[in-house]
């Protein structure tokens, strides 16, 4: 295990001190291009261990699955399997949002903001009381995908959640703007539920649509983690004051 975790973190610091993608270098995992059929913890999970990852199975308050893991502990995240397909709406996921929560200190919003329009691999946000800020990425495996192509996402992902967690703590003029409001969609679904309407994102029924939908709906996801005493955070340490 620990092997495992030193050859993964070296290949991260490479990929991080080169800009290169891990998938030019897949020996850090045996038979990368073996396919994984969906996002379920089952087939996930061997996964993130043979990365070295630490990982559990958790659920929000409200009963919603989702994967707790580490790298090493220097960096915590979640894994959220959605675009259920299964019977249950909780097996057969094809979609997973990688989310990282940092609490504890303050998140210059511009800072952020700037993090977004430089880094398209991941989506990030402010809380709107300054408390705290989040880092995603939505993975899509509609028909399956390969092992190595879920290690150099993560690694890819945790670079960035590392340089996102230095950059927001620095200090600079604050911007408007704060992503865990709800999205426009996900009011008008709670203005619509409170009068007796049923107004959520059913979509065409094509994966776009699933997918999409999930998307869509990430502000709640993050509410959810933040609100679960089960979901791992990291702390941020304001580098100025």
């Amino acid at each position: 295990m620990k092997h495992a975790i030193l050859r993964f973190s070296a290949a991260i610091a490479a990929l991080a001190a080169a800009g290169s993608a891990l998938a030019q270098d897949q020996e850090f995992i045996s038979n990368p291009r073996a396919m994984v059929s969906n996002f379920d913890a089952v087939n996930l999970g061997p996964v993130l261990t043979e990365l070295g990852i630490v990982w559990q199975e958790r659920r929000t308050s409200d009963g919603m699955p989702f994967i707790a893991a580490s790298i090493g502990g220097s960096m915590n995240f979640n894994i959220v399997p959605l675009a259920c397909l299964g019977p249950d709406q909780k097996s057969g996921c094809v979609g997973a949002n990688i989310i990282t929560v940092y609490t504890g200190g303050r998140a210059n919003p511009q800072s952020v903001s700037a993090f977004n329009q430089k880094y398209v691999f991941t989506s990030a946000g402010v809380f709107s009381d300054n408390s705290g800020a989040y880092l995603s990425r939505y993975e899509i495996a509609d028909y399956g995908i390969p092992k190595g192509n879920i290690a150099s996402s993560i690694g890819s992902y945790f670079a960035l959640a590392q340089r996102f967690r230095d950059e927001i703590a620095a200090k600079t003029v604050s911007a408007d703007g704060f992503v865990d409001d709800m999205s426009a969609s996900v009011l008008n679904v709670r203005s619509a539920e409170a009068v007796g309407i049923d107004a959520s994102v059913k979509g065409d029924g094509t994966l776009v649509a699933l997918h999409q939908a999930n998307l869509e709906a990430t502000p709640e996801l993050i509410r959810k983690l933040v609100a679960s005493e089960n979901a791992p955070k990291n702390k941020i340490t304001n580098l100025t004051e």
